[in-house]
């Protein structure tokens, strides 16, 4: 068991090392009676093996002489060993060196003998062929042949890496000539779980994992958006494309509740940590190691906060036995909009403005000539025609990524060291603005003893955003000036760089400049973890780990709006005069400061032993404490004299405003797991969190929080040991209550505010006032998960598949009790744990691999995952009728008049089609739902999907060949909608402004009777129907990637240890409903600010060195 143990872990380390072999790398040394390990250090010196071995059982103290010059490692090792009782086995870059023990001397032993092959017939050199339970083992020569004394009843294990491990029996039997299934998911054999790792033959839980590989692929700035269709059970949509704010959205198997907090956990090295702290999303993807997500029971173990499930993030540490290494990474993108919404251009708009006008019986703004004018372009002064998106939007910016790692380690200590650089580029044409991150990272590892190992994680980042005066570029004015801004107004003048008076006598062209003034936001993040850990040696498989973690978060933004100007035009004298805008009369500053400390301590309690070499205990238990605080201070004055200084001292004082305000929380909990595994067949695991939160009152506080699972894996059973395709099929269930505690603090407590509006005395004074109606009660929202999986793998390997079916049931949803309490009593009432809500689906992930010879390879795997919720209880008025209650349908669901065409003039004359007072011909045509031949808002029905899709899938191929690679991710979502904005569609409204492109194709008008889009002036008949929702399901290339990585001739003329240079790209391309639009799909807004800017698409272009 000892030394399938060191084989485990040797398979585990050997894979990242660079792979030499003792075949062909040759060494020189020259000894004259000189002690084996000193020979062997010379081999360490000259090459990157380490040999590892057991002082105690390894003599290496007898003398030799050597005279090797330019032989093979392999042949050294048998010269030196040949009258010894040394046997050896290479892993990777590690060489074990065991004692042949008294086994093979037995009188009664006998010699077996045999070759070691792959599937193609071709001989595996170094294959480790070992007497299964014993020290007793050898490797196979160059040509694959072995020999090894055993006992006539003993089992021999043939191993070798990237292959799996098989057993056979030696009774009755010599020669035994093996061939080796090749393992290519060997990479996958340790899972990170809750509070520590698992093999991944024992886990019983649904849990999807992504490695560093996959997760540094992505050339996108936004870590948790690079993930998007490679986790199964995941739905990832990026929202926007502001740099530093991509708004990515993460639902873990869907959303399950209609309360406040649908955010997933997120936990990193075993610590929580928040996502406000961009914990995700700004990390550097060169420091991780893999992501693992937790979707079912097995995120019970983190208790009040893991409803929504939980992604553990584990970064990169140094590695025992690998020299220093070096990494540099560079990264040079290309960024632009996937797209840019088309609006009507000028002599489009001026023909749907006369059509509206038409149909509200007024006359043509515009005459037939102006129109042709503002069509050929004649006259850009006077009738121009402006694409105000393409005006403000460049068509490409620039995005600059590098990292620098030092990694390696010895016996005693492992290092790993980054340091991260991020700059993102404005996406303005007459911009200035930028996101710039600076990422740096150490973890450090440490064996102080036998006993005692100890570990300091200290991470750090810089973020440094500045936008437009206005903020938020996607949902802010400046976009809303893009979309109201009229086509034919002048955005600035023929051949000069002067800006015009636009909307309002702004210009988006001012307000994305400089001179308007700026929003920017610094943030700086800490985040540190010291570990230690102590095996106490008396009782076999027992540690103590404890853990402590301090975070600092600061924040600074400052908001500075300044005076800016346009120009007007005298065309009779020739001359520009400056304008001041109105929208910002003088100077102002406000100013907002952020900080918050989190600590957070446990201990922890591990066992690990296996008796009678089939049954294993792995339990723990923990104990945890956070104690977390936060701050917050702003302030604003106006009426600066000069926008030169932007300094809250330069400000007006009559004009001076300040806030702030403080919190404190904390948490504590008890949390526990065992996992009884026997043989590796059956697996039965427990695990509970006993969580305290402040949200909830004393009586209510703590709550417990069970989960169970179990897992069988039948391919290990006599009755199908036959089956030879079959490498691996388990069957696994499991059970977990979760609970969710992101509510609004002390809502059991009477809340008061301060108010100034009271006069008292005949002057106005301060006051406390009560803010609503406490709840006593109040108590934590439960979810009741279940899971029901499968996992197979076949044909050694080379195909893989898992299915699992899930529940989860919401009870004690928070919510208020407002439709059944008639409006009339005037009572604001508190939130109760009233709601119920449910959430089921299906996912699966197929894949296929193969090494097809020792120059081509490839893999295809696919992901799909259903997740669908409803509302089980809401508490609605109760006299509503049953198609518009929210229950039964999905959480967000709205209520629409259904759009079933466009009524005609035979449906305008005809009485026994439903219609509202004073539609007319061209309007769109109502569903009358309760069928009472009116349209009214008892026709509204509740809809059946979201901006939440209910499927997403993933695809992903990837090739190498030779030097070159090749990877391929294609990504899609369906029943889902997204909403266009129902404003543009009335152009002669004042408060309107241009209307999309898409809606004046195919539109009714008097000439078009069977157009497909409602006529123009009816945004009423618009508001709140079915129309504006678009299918919003799409089929995207999210990612590529080709890379072609020199060969080891060519690295050693320039002294690296690696080279590759590769071409990358993300959102390449999409197929689906909105194309015409202008609009991503993913893209997400509201108002005129909806779908301002597009998520982006990248080309890029990287290199990857080490040293």
């Amino acid at each position: 068991m000892k030394l399938t143990f060191l084989l485990f872990l040797l398979c585990i380390s050997g894979v990242w090392a660079n792979k030499a072999n003792s075949q062909t790398t040759k060494v020189s040394i020259q000894a004259e009676n000189m002690h084996m390990k000193d020979i062997l250090s010379q081999i360490e010196s000259q090459t990157d093996f380490l040999f590892v071995y057991n002082y105690e059982n390894v003599d290496l103290s007898q003398k030799v002489s050597l005279n090797a010059s330019n032989i093979s490692v392999a042949e050294v090792l048998k010269i030196i060993f040949r009258n010894s009782d040394v046997v050896y086995a290479m892993e990777g870059n590690n060489i074990l060196l065991m004692k042949n023990t008294a086994e093979g001397q037995q009188q009664n032993s006998k010699r077996i003998t045999g070759k070691v092959t792959d599937s193609k017939g071709e001989a595996i050199i170094g294959a480790n062929v070992v007497v299964k339970g014993t020290m007793n083992g050898t490797t196979t020569d160059m040509d694959g042949n072995y020999s090894l004394n055993v006992s006539p009843s003993s089992i021999i294990q043939v191993s070798y890496i990237g292959y799996i491990t098989q057993e056979y029996p030696t009774q009755n039997k010599k020669s035994f000539n093996i061939i080796l299934k090749e393992d290519l998911q060997a990479l996958d054999e340790v899972v990170v779980v809750g509070y520590g790792t698992q093999k991944k033959e024992v886990v019983t839980a649904a849990i999807t994992t992504v490695k560093a590989s996959d997760i540094a692929v992505s050339p996108s700035a936004d870590v948790a958006a690079g993930l998007a269709g490679r986790l199964s059970g995941v739905i990832i949509n990026t929202r926007s494309g502001e740099v530093g704010n991509e708004g990515t959205s993460i639902f873990v198997r869907g959303k399950s509740t209609y309360a406040n907090g649908t955010e997933p956990l997120y936990v990193v090295d075993g610590i929580a940590r928040t996502e406000e702290d961009g914990i995700l999303s700004r990390m550097d993807p060169n420091d991780i190691e893999s992501i693992s997500v937790l979707k079912d029971a097995s995120a019970a173990i983190y208790g009040s906060r893991a409803a929504n499930g939980v992604i553990l993030i584990t970064t990169k540490r140094g590695k025992e036995g690998v020299k220093p290494t070096i990494n540099i990474t560079y990264n040079h993108s290309f960024a632009q909009p996937t797209r840019i919404v088309e609006m009507a251009d000028a002599a489009t708009y001026a023909t749907a403005h006369n059509w509206a006008n038409l149909t509200k019986g007024l006359e043509p703004t515009y005459s037939e000539e102006e129109i042709r004018k503002f069509a050929d372009g004649s006259d850009p002064l006077n009738y121009p025609n402006t694409d105000w998106y393409r005006t403000v939007q460049k068509t490409w910016t620039h995005q600059d990524k590098a990292n620098l790692s030092l990694r390696g380690g010895s016996e005693k200590v492992q290092y790993f060291m980054s340091g991260g650089f991020l700059n993102q580029g404005t996406p303005f044409n007459n911009g200035f603005t930028h996101n710039r991150q600076i990422n740096v990272r150490s973890n450090l590892d440490a064996r102080v003893n036998n006993y005692i190992k100890v570990s300091l994680d200290l991470s750090a980042k810089k973020l440094d955003r500045v936008l437009p005066r206005d903020g938020s570029v996607n949902g802010g004015s400046m976009y809303s000036h893009v979309a109201l801004n009229l086509p034919t107004i002048l955005a600035k003048y023929p051949g000069t760089d002067l800006a015009a008076p636009a909307r309002d006598g702004d210009n988006p062209l001012v307000q994305t400049s400089g001179e308007a003034g700026e929003t920017k936001t610094d943030r700086w993040i800490f985040n540190s973890l010291a570990n230690i850990t102590i095996d106490l040696p008396w009782v076999k498989g027992l540690s103590l780990v404890g853990s402590i973690a301090y975070d600092y978060y600061h924040q600074k933004y400052k908001q500075f709006k300044n005076v800016a100007y346009v120009y007007n035009y005298d065309q009779a004298m020739n001359e520009y005069s400056k304008v001041m805008v109105p929208t910002v009369s003088s100077p102002s500053l406000n100013i907002e400061e952020k900080r918050s400390e989190s600590l957070t301590g446990n201990v922890r309690a591990n066992y690990h032993n296996t008796f009678n070499s089939v049954h294993t205990i792995d339990a723990f238990l923990g104990f945890e404490g956070n104690k977390s605080s936060s701050n917050m201070l702003s302030g604003y004055r106006g009426n600066f004299p000069s926008g030169m200084i932007p300094e809250l001292p330069f400000g007006d004082s009559n004009t001076q405003t300040n806030n702030g305000s403080w919190s404190e929380t904390a948490r504590l909990n008890y949390f526990g797991r065992a996992l009884y595994d026997y043989d590796n067949k059956y697996m039965v695991q427990f695990q509970f969190r006993y969580d305290g939160s402040q949200n909830f009152p004393p009586g209510n506080r703590y709550g417990f929080f069970p989960g169970v699972s179990a897992g069988w894996t039948l391919s290990k059973e006599n009755f199908m040991s036959n089956i030879n395709w079959l490498d691996n099929l388990k069957l696994r269930a499991s059970w977990g209550q979760m609970g969710n505690d992101a509510i609004a603090a002390y809502q059991y407590l009477v809340l008061y505010g301060l108010s100034s509006g009271a006069v008292f005395n005949g002057a106005q004074a301060s006051g406390l006032y009560q803010k609503g109606t406490p709840n006593p009660n109040i108590t934590w929202e439960i979810a009741n998960s279940y899971d029901v999986g499968v996992e197979s793998r076949f044909f050694g390997g080379q195909l893989s598949f898992e299915f699992d079916w899930f529940k989860s049931r919401r009870t004690n949803i928070l919510t208020k009790r407002n439709a059944s309490v008639p409006e009339f009593t005037g009572l604001s009432l508190p939130d109760e744990n009233i709601g119920i809500a449910e959430n089921t689906g299906i996912e699966f992930m197929i894949g296929h691999q193969k090494a097809v010879n020792k120059d081509f390879s490839y893999s295809i795997s696919g992901n799909f995952t259903y997740a669908k919720n409803n509302v089980v209880f809401s508490d609605e008025a109760p006299m509503a009728e049953e198609y518009q209650k929210a229950e039964g349908h999905p959480i967000g669901s709205s209520l629409r008049y259904k759009a079933i065409g466009i009524y005609s003039e035979a449906d305008i004359n005809d009485s026994n089609v439903a219609k509202r007072p004073g539609t007319m011909a061209g309007d769109i045509k109502i569903f009358d739902a309760n069928g009472d031949g009116e349209i009214n808002s008892l026709d509204r029905i509740r809809q059946d999907l979201t901006d939440i899709p209910q499927i997403v899938y993933g695809l992903n191929f990837s090739a190498t060949w030779k030097q070159f690679d090749i990877s391929l991710l294609f990504q899609g979502q369906a029943k889902v909608i997204n909403t266009i904005q129902e404003a543009w569609v009335d152009p002669s409204s004042g408060g309107a402004g241009n209307l999309m492109k898409w809606w004046t194709e195919d539109m009714w008008t008097p000439e078009n009777q069977d157009g497909t889009k409602p006529r123009l002036g009816t945004p009423n008949r618009i508001n709140g129907t079915t129309f504006t929702n678009i299918n919003a399901a799409f089929f995207k290339l999210k990612n590529a990637e080709i890379g072609y990585t020199l060969p080891a001739s060519a690295r050693g003329k320039i002294g690296v240890a690696n080279a590759r240079i590769y071409l990358s790209g993300t959102n390449l391309f999409s197929i689906d409903h909105m194309r015409g639009m202008g609009i991503d799909p993913e893209a997400t807004g509201s108002g005129y600010g909806g779908w301002a800017l597009n998520p982006q698409r990248l080309i890029n272009l990287g290199v990857n060195i080490s040293f």
